[in-house]
């Protein structure tokens, strides 16, 4: 969501919302730190929850040849990784030399099925991505997702190594799909609250739910 309205404020959060687990909460969780040294955020989920437009966007049934295909054209891709990367390292005031974003492919060993479609073994039932942020040549921040069709485990967790080492994981993770559409509301007090000009999520006050009363 890129825009201005009128002259008011408006929150930019690229197309995203749910991303709010990738950046803001590992970077509100430093802010009990002495000392940060690393950051790695985990994001993994069964994509049978969600909606088709999500499986067909991690390549849910493709071949690997058609995979990378898609890789390359950026149709088939979790967006977000490296944008959230610079959020994190911008909070700590680090300076990364540079921030990869590596996706692969998740193959299917069974027939896997989900309300929309099924796949075969050996077809690509999701997707494996890896962002990174190094500085001076070492990796210090560490964005990991994985999201097929028949994932055992759902979940989002975020690990800061410093002191102290802080270890957090949601169980059953955050639903993306409803995600998306309630930090879209509960933001809109910050983003009516905020002077005029284009925010990012960093710049705003920390969101919360808002029953719109």
């Amino acid at each position: 969501m890129h825009e201005f309205v009128g002259e008011e404020s408006a929150a930019a959060n690229r197309d995203d919302p749910e991303g709010e687990s990738r950046h803001r909460l590992p970077i509100a969780l430093t802010a009990v730190c002495e000392k940060v040294e690393r950051v790695s955020v985990n994001r993994v989920q069964d994509a049978r929850i969600r909606r088709l437009p999500f499986q067909q966007k991690i390549g849910a049934g493709l071949t690997t040849e058609q995979f990378q295909k898609k890789v390359d054209d950026g149709s088939v891709r979790h967006v977000g990784l490296t944008e959230s990367i610079a959020m994190i390292a911008d909070s700590l005031g680090w300076t990364l030399d540079r921030i990869t974003d590596d996706i692969q492919p998740k193959l299917a060993t069974v027939t896997i099925s989900s309300e929309f479609l099924a796949v075969d073994p050996g077809y690509v039932c999701g997707i494996i991505q890896d962002g990174v942020g190094f500085q001076r040549g070492e990796p210090v921040i560490r964005l990991h997702m994985e999201a097929f069709l028949g994932s055992p485990e759902t979940y989002d967790s975020v690990e800061i190594e410093g002191s102290p080492k802080l270890s957090m994981k949601i169980a059953g993770g955050i639903h993306g799909d409803v995600a998306t559409a309630s930090i879209a509301v509960n933001m809109i007090p910050k983003v009516l609250n905020a002077p005029p000009g284009l925010h990012t999520m960093r710049d705003l006050p920390l969101p919360s739910f808002f029953p719109g009363r």
